[in-house]
């Protein structure tokens, strides 16, 4: 543009007329200045269509006062927080400062006192045992050819325990494990065991005190044979063909002495003089006749009814549960078949001495199930221990958590291995089969009341009471707390109940003694 006014001016100096080469010049510079002039203005143009740029506002003015004021208030209030934790010395002086000197008391409060026996019972099926079956004598193998129960099965008295080689395995209650062959003559304790086992099944065995196998012994292990759908065995074969032979020797005897008594009487009808021969054709028949049936008896009792040791199974504690089977159908009979236990969850724990005289059979108990519902047990069976403690099997004991509630000793509950400890067995109430599941083998706390009070009664803790000059039971009472030492109290004389928790039931005619009243606990 300055070029241009320049042109403009060196124009108007020269207004008479410049020289041809001077027009030439000027007529460019016009034009150079009229394309510059285009430029401008459209440069212009395009800054005036530009959106006009944004200036970023700064903190300044009120908004800066306004962060300034937040900040303040925030670190006051950080600072207010902060000064609650922290203690000056001379309020934690304050603070722990020993409490005037004067009594301690209680109140006397209305509750109701339970002595409780606290023991830890495992929870399990109780007496288990592997049981052992006697292999079957011959030549035959002793192959599992059926029966085979399932885990879980109840075996209960005249139930198949298993089949071996196509015989029954009979269980029947007893102590004493089968080891011989029971047949018509044995005597002994295992005899004994086997008619008390008849009996109770309903078999008439006939003298029951006798140790003797007899017929009627023999006739009822034929009818338990016939009860569970087998043949009893028989003395086999030989036996069979030998009482075949006994019965005909008696007939052959009995023929023999019918035609000796035959000829002796056809010689004194015809009045022989000498009948001696014929008389003694029939002595000696007669002979013959009982040896016969001598004979005869003899292989009888071979086919009788017999109990082979491989054929039946005693058990203790009937009914019992299968707890493992570890034979299958073909094998071959090997060791222990199965364990077996007793078929209802039992609790069993152990106690001291000093508990053992507070619990009693039939005694209820209470525990807790997984899911916390309170179940129910009942004590059945309070063992001595084997060596030490108190004699004979009835006596009270119990198990205690650690220590029992009220007046018992203490002890502790599952399998102790302390030889002068008493053994507790309860028995839970009837569960579902769920309930069963989730207790089985597992551990749990039993309370046993062995004492209570008939309701609420007027007790105090066990620190308040105190021994008078003749040697009645009384109790401090506060009359008048006034300031620590000066306070008035006055010994009153109670009588005294159960005692449990801490805690010990009270009585009085004073109407001073009252819930609520306060009593000197220690100074």
């Amino acid at each position: 543009m300055a070029a241009l006014r320049r042109n403009r001016k060196d124009r108007g100096s020269s207004a008479e007329g410049p020289p041809a080469s001077e027009t030439n010049i000027e007529t460019e510079d016009v034009e150079t200045a009229v394309l510059v002039e285009s430029v401008v203005t459209a440069e212009t143009e395009a800054d005036a269509d530009a959106e006009p740029v944004k200036k970023k506002r700064g903190w300044k003015g009120a908004r800066l006062v306004a962060l300034i004021a937040g900040v303040a208030v925030v670190s006051m209030l950080i600072g207010v927080g902060v000064m609650q934790f922290i203690v000056s010395p001379a309020d934690a002086a304050s603070r722990t400062k020993a409490p005037d000197p004067g009594p301690v008391t209680a109140p006397i409060e209305k509750r109701q006192i339970e002595n409780t026996v606290v023991i830890r019972g495992q929870v399990s099926y109780a007496d288990s045992v592997q049981v052992a079956i006697d292999s079957p004598g011959g030549s035959e193998r002793a192959v599992i050819t059926g029966r085979v129960p399932e885990v879980g099965a109840i075996l209960n008295t005249g139930n198949l325990a298993l089949e071996v080689a196509g015989r029954p395995v009979i269980v029947l209650p007893g102590e004493l494990p089968a080891y011989r062959t029971l047949s018509i003559g044995m005597r002994g304790p295992d005899v004994v065991q086997l008619k008390a086992a008849l009996t109770a099944m309903g078999f008439g065995v006939g003298d029951t005190s006798s140790d003797v196998y007899d017929g009627d012994t023999a006739a009822a292990v034929g009818a338990l044979y016939e009860q569970v759908g087998y043949s009893a065995p028989n003395g086999g074969d030989e036996a069979q063909k030998a009482l075949r032979v006994a019965e005909r020797g008696v007939r052959d005897a009995q023929l023999s002495l019918a035609q000796a008594q035959a000829q002796l009487s056809n010689a004194i009808d015809i009045a022989q003089p000498n009948t001696n021969a014929e008389q003694a054709a029939v002595n000696a028949a007669n002979d013959a006749l009982g040896d016969a049936q001598s004979t005869l008896v003899t292989a009888q009792e071979a086919v009788m009814p017999t109990l082979p040791s491989s054929e039946v199974l005693f058990l203790t504690g009937l009914p019992r549960r299968v707890d493992d089977v570890s034979v299958n159908r073909g094998d071959v009979l090997s060791g222990s078949p199965m364990s077996v236990s007793g078929a209802t969850l039992t609790i069993s724990g152990t106690v001291s001495q000093q508990d053992a005289e507070l619990l009693t059979d039939g005694a209820k108990a209470f525990f807790s199930a997984p899911n916390g519902d309170e179940l129910t047990a009942t004590v059945k069976k309070i063992q001595a221990p084997k060596s030490g403690g108190k004699s004979g099997d009835s006596g009270g004991s119990k198990g205690s958590e650690g220590q029992s509630s009220g007046s018992g000793g203490s002890g502790s509950g599952g399998n102790s291995q302390d030889s002068s400890r008493y053994t507790v067995t309860m028995a839970p109430s009837e569960l579902s089969s769920e309930e069963i599941e989730a207790l089985r083998d597992t551990n749990v706390r039993v309370k046993i009341p062995v004492a209570s009070t008939k309701g609420e009664v007027m007790a105090v803790p066990l620190a308040a009471l105190s021994a008078g000059s003749g040697g009645e039971d009384r109790i401090e009472l506060m009359i008048d707390p006034k300031s620590g030492p000066d306070a008035v109290t006055e010994n009153v004389v109670v009588k005294v109940g159960l005692a449990a928790d801490g805690f010990v039931e009270i009585t009085s005619d004073d109407p001073r003694v009252k819930k609520g009243a306060k009593v000197v606990v220690g100074r």
